[in-house]
């Protein structure tokens, strides 16, 4: 299941990033066994200035 919270400040704006997360469940457990984040997003910088955004991420978490 993919959950989306909240995260660290954007390097850009400072406004908290939306985290999507990948929770793995079991079927034996009503807790999530796993969690990754698969991607950090702000709706402003990404939109607003998507080439310094790109570059930001790269350089911070290794994706855009």
């Amino acid at each position: 299941m993919t959950i989306t919270r909240y995260g660290e400040p954007c390097p850009l704006c400072r406004t908290p990033l939306l985290l999507d997360v990948l929770q793995v469940r079991s079927a034996q457990s009503d807790f999530p066994t796993a969690e990754r984040v698969t991607g950090h997003r702000c709706p402003s910088c990404q939109t607003t200035r998507p080439e310094q955004w790109t570059e930001a991420m790269r350089s911070l978490y290794g994706d855009a």
